[in-house]
């Protein structure tokens, strides 16, 4: 009975103060809706292959090199790394991937034949280590022959539409391999993903038939080769650190300590968000977006208490009229309490509807799908937790302020200049207006960073060029069809390299030598193949010596970047000095300029180029007039001479933005959620306001009376929220350089924080709040004083 009376008060309460009432349930609806989809963000990047089972035990095997006192990280390592885990009573099981991306795969009778797969050799512990599930096969013997293949659920389909598919033969790199296996479609938080998986054994026979590598004649002996992605699975209780220095030192006593390499342990668990080289910009903006979700719930939390304690005036009498009856405090604690459960109600339900017409906003900006499927617990418990965070964030102290009031001082009006006088309103203001000042210059950092990244110079034009990947087969014709292109006049340039991602080299070697090596030199230079049409094509600038000329005498000639000569010591011409590349002597043809081959978030570093093999990946550079012209001519002598095999084509600065989606859509999701947080710190201050002027509305009415003008009362009104502004904009400036700063350290190119994005942010806070505070100031300024004064 009690409890339905509490429910009749609060209904009551709702009704006979609609505005306040739908400010609190706008600015708890938003904020509890905007909050959950961040939250669903942050969860879901955190989420990244944790669905293995004791994924706290698997790492994967980095390697970190002394690079003239600077540390260089790869995520390859030696194969026969392997053979050193047998005497490495901590690793409980390890695996060897072989991964190489844009293959084709066919039918036997070549009836189908797709590219675009992401293939991998893998060991037959792949099983062991990860909990992927296998719907057909034998997770303990995945590869029963040599020739044996798994594939997903998707590429059985796609071939030969079902997955009841085992024994059938399917065609990779001119073999046959016999399906043994159905893997289900790898889940979308996974950061390892692929179409079909061989056998490694296949990889190691081809290796040894085809001469190994030097003196190395098997994959398990060969010591130079860090192409082999290597996840460990630890036994309980194993140090990684302890097992990573196991594996350093094995790898050392092999090469007779001629080599020093450090080998790491990455969690899997931080690969998503973690780079090889400890890069965590990506974790620290999960962070931020984990704590702007927090602030967000605060915010309207805030605006809830705010306008519950500036309307505890309206309930004075009515508390102390309870308490003297018998009242208790704990009632009326409780009382309170009750009260707002049904506004939360509707909040609910209106943040939830709210997320159903969000859901397409939501997947634009972050790329995300958002599922409302009842078995979508991750959703819910958000929802839930959210909801409940912030209902005891709102209600608590209002309801214990509200309970402790006392009931003689109440019905003397002793309290009422207290209330007015609010300091823990004030601060709570003040809090709302700091946040939004942090978010907004936020806001611009990481804006400008982006739009920093996106523009810089990468000393090299990546405009209306795209690659096609070409079979070995096609290859052998690259001179007849470069001769065909050049008669294209859609066509404005074509060359042939070994790079299939200019933003992303990771080819690399330390086997070089130069007259003058320091003994303790132990430079990592990029390595890949191009031919003479390379530069001019990318339009990279050439600063000394020749291009290569397109003969055979180019194969002993090399051409470095400018962070090559300076990190060997070689003083200029640098033209004509001989070096030493893989065991080969040869001369330097000529220098070209530091340009971008990685991310920007690392530095440029040494790169060798050379012309010693063909490569196998056409650059076009065309116009954007003839780009589609130039895609036909080019798919035509693909055609031509690819025997049915596919034709696919990417254009470079597609590519790159691609490298920085991540980075842009979280620009994206920071700035829309950014701004509903201000929204929502103007709607309370909207509401605290209106209050503000109705309480006053008597004081204002006496003030006009006795000649007050308009801009005067305006003034009045509007000061105490300026000066919350003001003093918010001064405590927001240092937390948030000292923030920004801090993300922007893992930029190896970064912007400088100006001075004047602070003023800035705090000027349009400002602007904001005199927009929203003046509609109420000057309606209460202009009205008729009569009209205020009758009811006195």
């Amino acid at each position: 009975m009690m409890l339905k009376n509490y429910i009749k008060i609060a209904w009551r309460n709702l009704a006979s103060n609609k505005f306040y009432s739908l400010i609190n349930i706008g600015g708890l609806a938003i904020g509890l809706a905007t909050a959950i989809l961040l939250l669903i963000w942050v969860q879901d990047e955190k989420s990244y292959d944790r669905f293995h089972q004791d994924y706290q035990s698997i790492y994967r095997l980095n390697s970190t090199f002394d690079v003239n006192g600077k540390k260089s990280s790869w995520e390859g390592v030696p194969a026969p790394l392997a053979v050193f885990a047998r005497n490495i009573p901590e690793v409980k099981h390890l695996v060897r991937i072989a991964t190489d991306v844009d293959q084709i795969l066919s039918t036997s009778d070549r009836s189908k034949i797709m590219d675009g797969h992401t293939t991998a050799f893998v060991d037959s512990t792949f099983f062991s280590v990860f909990s992927f599930h296998l719907l057909a096969g034998d997770t303990m013997k995945p590869f029963p022959e040599i020739q044996s293949a798994i594939i997903t659920e998707s590429t059985a389909k796609k071939f030969f539409g079902s997955t009841d598919v085992l024994g059938k033969p399917l065609r990779f790199r001119g073999e046959l391999f016999t399906v043994s296996g159905i893997l289900a479609d790898f889940p979308v938080n996974s950061s390892i993903r692929f179409d079909a998986l061989f056998p490694m054994e296949f990889k190691a026979t081809k290796f040894t038939q085809d001469g190994g590598n030097g003196d190395w004649k098997t994959i398990e002996t060969d010591l130079g080769n860090f192409n082999y992605i290597t996840f460990v699975k630890l036994r309980n209780g194993a140090h990684a650190e302890k097992v990573a220095a196991m594996f350093s030192s094995s790898y050392s006593k092999a090469r007779n300590g001629e080599v020093e390499v450090d080998f790491k342990l990455q969690s899997l668990a931080k690969i998503h968000l973690v780079s090889i080289a400890g890069n965590d910009s990506a974790a620290k903006m999960v962070d931020i977006f984990r704590l702007v979700a927090i602030l967000i719930l605060l915010i309207a939390a805030v605006n809830y208490i705010n306008l519950a304690t500036a309307r505890v005036l309206n309930r004075l009498k009515e508390i102390s009229v309870r308490k003297v009856i018998g009242a208790e405090k704990r009632q009326l604690f409780w009382q309170f309490i009750f009260e707002t459960l049904p506004l939360f109600l509707i909040v609910i339900l209106t943040a939830t509807l709210l997320l159903f017409l969000l859901k397409s906003f939501y997947y634009n900006i972050s790329g995300k799908p958002l599922s409302f499927t009842l078995n979508n617990y991750q959703l819910w418990l958000t929802l839930i937790l959210a909801s409940s965070g912030t209902f005891i964030a709102s209600t608590i102290y209002p309801a214990l302020l509200l309970s402790s009031l006392n009931p003689i001082k109440s019905l003397k009006g002793a309290l009422s200049k207290k209330f007015n006088k609010a300091f823990l309103r004030k601060s709570l203001v003040t809090f709302q207006f700091t946040t939004s000042i942090i978010l907004i210059v936020a806001t611009l950092v990481i804006g400008k960073q982006i739009q920093y990244i996106q523009r810089q110079d990468l000393g090299y034009d990546k405009s209306y060029v795209f690659t096609v990947p070409l079979t070995w087969g096609i290859v052998e014709h690259i001179d007849a069809i470069k001769n065909d292109i050049k008669q294209e006049a859609s066509i404005l340039n074509v060359a042939l390299s070994g790079i299939y991602d200019l933003s992303e080299m990771n080819d690399a070697t330390s086997d070089i030598e130069w007259q003058g090596k320091a003994v303790d030199n132990k430079m990592m230079i990029g390595q890949s193949v191009i031919d003479n049409q390379f530069i001019p094509t990318m339009g990279i600038k050439l600063l000394e010596g020749r291009n290569f000329t397109g003969t055979p005498t180019d194969s002993n000639l090399y051409i470095l970047n400018e962070s090559a000569v300076k990190e060997m010591g070689l003083k200029p011409p640098y033209t004509g000095q001989s070096i030493v590349y893989h065991g080969k002597k040869g001369y330097i043809q000529g220098i070209v300029k530091d340009f971008h081959f990685k991310s920007l978030k690392e530095k440029i570093s040494p790169l060798i180029l050379t012309r010693q093999f063909a490569g196998n990946i056409l650059y076009v550079r065309t116009n954007a007039r003839n780009a589609s012209q130039a895609i036909a001519k080019v798919k035509a002598l693909y055609q031509k001479y690819g025997e049915g095999s596919p034709f696919s084509y990417r254009f470079l600065d597609k590519q790159f933005e691609a490298k920085y989606n991540t980075d842009i859509r979280a620009s994206m999701l920071f700035k829309a959620f950014a701004s509903i947080a201000i929204f929502i710190s103007c709607l309370g201050l909207l509401g605290l306001s209106t209050h503000t002027a109705q309480a006053r509305i008597k004081e204002i009415g006496v003030r006009k009376v006795l000649g007050a003008s308009v801009p005067s009362i305006l003034r009045l009104l509007s000061k105490e929220p300026i000066l919350l502004v003001i003093l918010g904009c001064v405590i927001a400036s240092p937390i948030a350089w000292w923030a920004m700063s801090r993300w922007l350290a893992n930029f190896a190119y970064r912007i400088e924080i100006q001075w004047w994005y602070f003023p800035l942010a705090g000027i349009g806070v400002i602007f904001i709040a005199l927009l929203t505070v003046s509609f109420q100031a000057i309606k209460a300024a202009r009205a008729n004083p009569v009209d205020s004064l009758r009811n006195e």
